[in-house]
């Protein structure tokens, strides 16, 4: 005689829904993680290289002095506000980092938060030039400048 699990018990049924019944876990856990896409961030160190790259290389791209001094001014202003967004990040994490005595969870939430309002608010100013920018360029020196790394 054999002892088993009966062929209608849970047990004997499992084996045959393993695989969809992961393809739901890891579904279901995907969907937990977030949104459609993370949450827009200011750009990183790179971005800074490449704006500073096309500060001096505007004058080749475009042939009007006045709208290319105009796009010099967009893209140094670009580069300020990445550079004291960058400072004032790292500011904060130094003294969140520096603290004496141990942080609370309320007091690293608050530092924490201010570091991601402050990238927050320079986002929307890097935006903002991004788009005065666009304004100032044609569509063909825009792109020409976009491909300079």
């Amino acid at each position: 005689m054999r002892i088993g699990p009966k062929s209608d018990s849970l047990l004997a049924v499992l084996p045959r829904f393993r695989l969809p019944i992961a393809v739901l876990l890891a579904a279901l856990g995907l969907l937990a993680c977030g949104g459609d896409k993370p949450p827009a961030q200011l750009p990183s160190t790179a971005a800074r290289d490449r704006v500073a790259t096309r500060i001096e290389l505007v004058d080749m791209v475009i042939s009007d002095p006045a709208r290319a001094a105009k796009v010099r001014s967009l893209y140094m202003a670009m580069d300020s506000l990445l550079l004291e967004t960058k400072r004032t990040q790292a500011h904060q994490l130094v003294l969140l980092g520096a603290a004496q005595r141990p942080s609370t969870d309320a007091e690293t939430r608050a530092a924490l938060a201010a570091v991601s309002k402050a990238e927050a608010s320079a986002l929307e100013r890097y935006m903002g030039l991004q788009l005065e920018l666009r304004r100032y360029t044609t569509a063909d020196e825009f792109a020409r400048l976009d491909k300079i790394r």
